[in-house]
């Protein structure tokens, strides 16, 4: 019996430091997505100046990799190894504020960023947008722009249509502000490759399938590491409005390593049963996982083995969508982070 014990620890604590040698070294990046920049009355999307402007210090001072979106995903279609330290600025919707506010302290540091744009309001001259000229004035600086569809719907609503019926609804929304891209950015833009930012974050696995269809990468608004692991229509990014911009949580996130799974969960993202089950399997046994939803309730989880979690949380989630995170401490003092998105069915538009 003391043999078997003895035996498993080995096993154990054997697989934990063959695996500890290797933290920090997986082929991962972390990506911020914004909105609005200076804009105190919107809260809920917008950031403060002195916030970002922290935030840029920090990554210029402590010498960050920050590259464009396409450059980080480029690298992860071709099996290519990122530096340590790689971060991608996102800023969804394309507001004025992005032009006014933001682009002149990134432009300060040098720092390129993209900027997923829906078409239609543009092409309105709303006033709370960029125009395609201010836009063209930072492509020259070096930013890019991506696709975030031309009129900002979200696909979800399209999922209980007739399958073709979704595809075509989903393959027009994406194709249109494609179209509009191209035509005042020029035709390389948002080629190389195709990027497109879901509406409102929102999307499942037959979503995803589509967009994949149409050969584009996709970026959600999941919290999480982008990793070589990463479905390409799934990439997370962190949300960084005045809520989550503050020092403590811009460092924690700065700072994340992806969590080490042995494959991402085979569960669906459209809420069929609330609340929903999700279960993760571990590429190894790691201790102290802590699951939680988006405002922080503690989720009921159950070990099965040494390497499978099954998570719930403990009352029905809140329309439109959540997500379940799940952390660990990592051996060098930073966070495993791991998120995975629910979303409500909508009705169709």
């Amino acid at each position: 019996m003391m043999k078997t014990i003895f035996l498993f620890f080995l096993l154990l604590f054997g697989t934990v430091s063959v695996w500890a040698s290797k933290e920090g070294k997986s082929n991962e990046a972390v990506i911020f997505m914004y909105h609005r920049f200076g804009e105190d009355r919107y809260a809920s999307t917008n950031i403060r100046l002195d916030q970002f402007a922290f935030e840029l210090e920090y990554l210029a001072k402590h010498s960050y990799n920050v590259w464009p979106l396409s450059k980080i995903i480029r690298y992860m279609q071709n099996g290519k190894k990122l530096p340590p330290k790689t971060v991608a600025l996102t800023m969804d919707d394309a507001y004025k504020s992005v032009y006014t506010n933001a682009y002149p302290l990134l432009k300060e540091k040098g720092f390129p960023f993209t900027v997923f744009v829906n078409t239609d309001p543009v092409d309105k001259h709303y006033g709370a947008f960029m125009t395609w000229e201010q836009m063209r004035q930072m492509q020259h600086f070096g930013a890019e722009f991506a696709n975030h569809t031309s009129h900002h719907i979200s696909f979800v609503s399209f999922v209980n249509l007739p399958p073709k019926v979704m595809r075509r609804k989903i393959k027009e929304q994406i194709m249109q502000a494609q179209q509009r891209l191209q035509e005042e950015l020029g035709t390389t833009c948002n080629s190389d490759p195709k990027m497109l930012a879901y509406p409102f974050g929102e999307y499942t696995k037959e979503i995803a399938d589509v967009v994949k269809e149409v050969g584009f990468t996709a970026v959600a608004q999941v919290p999480g590491v982008f990793s070589s692991m990463t479905p390409l229509q799934e990439i997370p990014r962190y949300p960084m409005s005045e809520r989550f911009a503050g020092k403590k949580g811009f460092l924690l996130k700065l700072h994340t390593h992806a969590m080490p799974l042995k494959h991402l969960p085979d569960a669906s993202h459209l809420i069929k049963h609330n609340p929903p089950k999700l279960q993760l399997e571990l590429a190894y046994p790691l201790f102290g996982v802590n699951c939680f939803t988006s405002s922080g309730e503690r989720l009921w989880m159950q070990r099965k083995g040494a390497t499978t979690l099954v998570i719930k949380a403990k009352k029905p989630l809140h329309p439109p969508r959540d997500h379940y995170t799940c952390t660990a401490k990592a051996k060098d003092g930073r966070w495993y982070w791991y998120s995975f998105f629910f979303v409500f069915p909508k009705s169709a538009n």
